[in-house]
Protein backbone atom coordinates (compact mmCIF):
# COMPACT_ATOMS: atom_id res chain seq x y z
CA UNK A 1 0.00 0.00 0.00
CA UNK A 2 1.55 3.26 -1.63
CA UNK A 3 1.95 6.19 1.76
CA UNK A 4 -0.52 8.10 -0.34
CA UNK A 5 -3.15 5.48 -0.59
CA UNK A 6 -2.58 5.09 3.38
CA UNK A 7 -3.07 8.82 4.01
CA UNK A 8 -6.24 8.82 1.97
CA UNK A 9 -7.54 5.15 3.67
CA UNK A 10 -7.03 7.13 7.39
CA UNK A 11 -8.75 10.39 6.17
CA UNK A 12 -11.67 8.32 4.40
CA UNK A 13 -11.84 6.41 8.11
CA UNK A 14 -11.71 8.80 10.13
CA UNK A 15 -14.32 10.37 8.32
CA UNK A 16 -16.64 7.61 8.27
CA UNK A 17 -16.11 7.45 12.04
CA UNK A 18 -17.22 11.24 13.11
CA UNK A 19 -20.42 10.66 10.55
CA UNK A 20 -21.32 7.08 13.10
CA UNK A 21 -20.41 9.36 16.15
CA UNK A 22 -22.49 11.82 14.80
CA UNK A 23 -25.44 9.34 13.80
CA UNK A 24 -25.27 7.65 17.35
CA UNK A 25 -26.17 11.06 18.73
CA UNK A 26 -28.43 11.92 16.77
CA UNK A 27 -30.54 9.00 17.75
CA UNK A 28 -29.89 9.07 21.68
CA UNK A 29 -30.01 12.67 22.00
CA UNK A 30 -31.24 14.98 19.18
CA UNK A 31 -34.37 12.47 17.81
CA UNK A 32 -36.30 12.26 20.83
CA UNK A 33 -36.28 15.80 21.42
CA UNK A 34 -37.63 16.40 17.94
CA UNK A 35 -40.87 13.75 18.70
CA UNK A 36 -41.01 15.29 21.93
CA UNK A 37 -40.09 19.10 22.19
CA UNK A 38 -39.38 20.19 25.43
CA UNK A 39 -41.53 23.50 26.77
CA UNK A 40 -38.28 24.85 27.14
CA UNK A 41 -35.07 24.25 24.59
CA UNK A 42 -32.29 22.40 26.83
CA UNK A 43 -28.59 24.10 27.04
CA UNK A 44 -27.01 23.62 24.10
CA UNK A 45 -24.50 21.51 23.33
CA UNK A 46 -21.02 23.08 22.61
CA UNK A 47 -19.17 19.99 21.73
CA UNK A 48 -21.58 19.51 18.31
CA UNK A 49 -20.96 21.31 15.40
CA UNK A 50 -24.59 22.13 14.58
CA UNK A 51 -26.40 23.22 11.68
CA UNK A 52 -26.76 26.46 8.76
CA UNK A 53 -30.82 26.41 7.53
CA UNK A 54 -32.48 29.01 5.99
CA UNK A 55 -35.84 27.39 6.94
CA UNK A 56 -37.69 28.37 10.45
CA UNK A 57 -39.17 25.61 10.79
CA UNK A 58 -36.05 23.72 10.68
CA UNK A 59 -34.17 26.17 12.89
CA UNK A 60 -37.20 26.26 15.87
CA UNK A 61 -36.98 22.85 15.95
CA UNK A 62 -33.20 21.89 16.29
CA UNK A 63 -33.36 24.99 18.81
CA UNK A 64 -36.08 23.07 21.25
CA UNK A 65 -33.51 19.86 21.09
CA UNK A 66 -30.32 22.41 21.86
CA UNK A 67 -28.55 21.57 18.58
CA UNK A 68 -26.49 24.64 17.64
CA UNK A 69 -28.61 26.20 14.95
CA UNK A 70 -27.60 29.65 12.83
CA UNK A 71 -30.68 30.91 10.52
CA UNK A 72 -29.15 32.22 7.25
CA UNK A 73 -31.56 35.33 5.67
CA UNK A 74 -30.93 37.93 3.05
CA UNK A 75 -31.51 41.21 4.82
CA UNK A 76 -34.35 41.91 2.77
CA UNK A 77 -36.14 38.84 4.53
CA UNK A 78 -35.11 40.03 8.20
CA UNK A 79 -38.43 41.80 9.94
CA UNK A 80 -37.90 44.55 12.07
CA UNK A 81 -39.48 42.26 15.17
CA UNK A 82 -36.79 39.69 14.42
CA UNK A 83 -34.77 39.13 17.66
CA UNK A 84 -30.80 39.58 15.81
CA UNK A 85 -28.36 38.50 18.47
CA UNK A 86 -25.15 38.87 16.08
CA UNK A 87 -25.32 39.73 12.53
CA UNK A 88 -22.39 38.18 10.71
CA UNK A 89 -20.96 38.14 7.04
CA UNK A 90 -20.07 34.76 5.84
CA UNK A 91 -16.53 34.87 4.27
CA UNK A 92 -14.39 31.89 3.15
CA UNK A 93 -11.64 31.14 6.02
CA UNK A 94 -8.14 31.83 5.36
CA UNK A 95 -6.55 29.30 6.75
CA UNK A 96 -7.98 26.67 4.53
CA UNK A 97 -5.42 24.60 3.52
CA UNK A 98 -5.29 23.97 -0.87
CA UNK A 99 -1.81 23.11 -1.38
CA UNK A 100 -1.02 20.41 -3.72
CA UNK A 101 0.15 16.75 -1.37
CA UNK A 102 3.94 16.67 -1.91
CA UNK A 103 5.42 13.18 -1.94
CA UNK A 104 9.41 13.46 -2.13
CA UNK A 105 8.84 16.88 -3.71
CA UNK A 106 6.43 15.48 -6.00
CA UNK A 107 3.12 17.01 -6.22
CA UNK A 108 0.69 14.42 -5.88
CA UNK A 109 -2.68 15.94 -5.97
CA UNK A 110 -5.83 13.73 -4.35
CA UNK A 111 -9.63 13.85 -6.94
CA UNK A 112 -11.40 16.71 -5.86
CA UNK A 113 -15.01 16.15 -4.17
Amino acid sequence: LPFRDLIVFVAQLQRKLLDIHALLDYIEFVHPLLRNPPSRPPSVNGIWMGCFTKSTEVCEALYFAGVPVWLVRSEAYISLTMNVVHSVRLSCPDDIVRAMYMENGVAKPFPSI
